[in-house]
Order: structure tokens, then C-alpha cells, then sequence
């Protein structure tokens, strides 16, 4: 573990963001979890393969572009309210919720 203190806070900062969702939407959401509630890889944002992604705009990505967004879960559709999703490299299903929980047990 780093000695320095502004390194340390960043770190902890950083597994908060990681832990929960503040919104039920989850727009806000940066952490790294990246397999579905099911066990599924997330397929990479800027991916085609294995599906190819909605054209949401980068605006709707937290991270600033899909490229940054990874292979995250993310919700770049403004209209679905139901929690983090990702695409899968299943070929067989197309799109999954992620399990984020909500922070402070919301």
C-alpha cells in the first residue's frame, strides 16, 4: 500500500466508486464490474463482436467515451431505469443487468 497520502485517499476514493450505484438508473455509475448478475463477459463498448451496441452518445457514458467505459458495466440509455447493463459475449443473449448494489444499502 502506497505511503503517500493523496495516493491513499485517490485508492479509497476509488473502491467507493467501484462498490455501488448512487441511482436507482445507475447513469452515474464508473466502477469496474465487468460480468452480468448471471456470470456473463461484458463485451468492450467500442465492440462489434460479438454484438453491435446501440448508438448512445458519448455524452451518456460517465467515463467520457465508450473507449474509457471499457468493458464496464455501464447505462447509457437515458430511458432504461432499471440498473447497469452490458453487452455480452454470448452470442446467444445480446444484452444483461448487471449486479451493482446501491450505496448505503439503498
Amino acid at each position: 500500500m502506497p505511503n503517500d497520502p493523496e495516493v491513499c485517499e485517490s485508492l479509497q476514493t476509488l473502491n467507493r466508486v467501484s462498490e455501488c450505484r448512487e441511482t436507482q438508473a445507475g447513469h452515474e455509475y464508473r466502477g469496474f464490474v465487468k460480468t452480468t448478475s448471471s456470470g456473463k463477459q461484458c463485451q468492450a463498448w467500442t465492440s462489434i463482436t460479438t454484438h453491435v451496441p446501440a448508438p448512445y452518445p458519448v455524452e451518456n457514458f460517465p467515463d467520457g467515451s465508450r473507449a474509457a467505459a471499457q468493458n464496464f458495466c455501464r447505462n447509457p440509455d437515458q430511458n432504461w431505469l432499471q440498473g447497469v447493463w452490458c453487452y455480452t459475449m454470448d452470442p446467444d443473449t445480446r444484452w444483461e443487468l448487471c449486479d451493482v448494489p446501491m450505496c448505503g444499502g439503498k
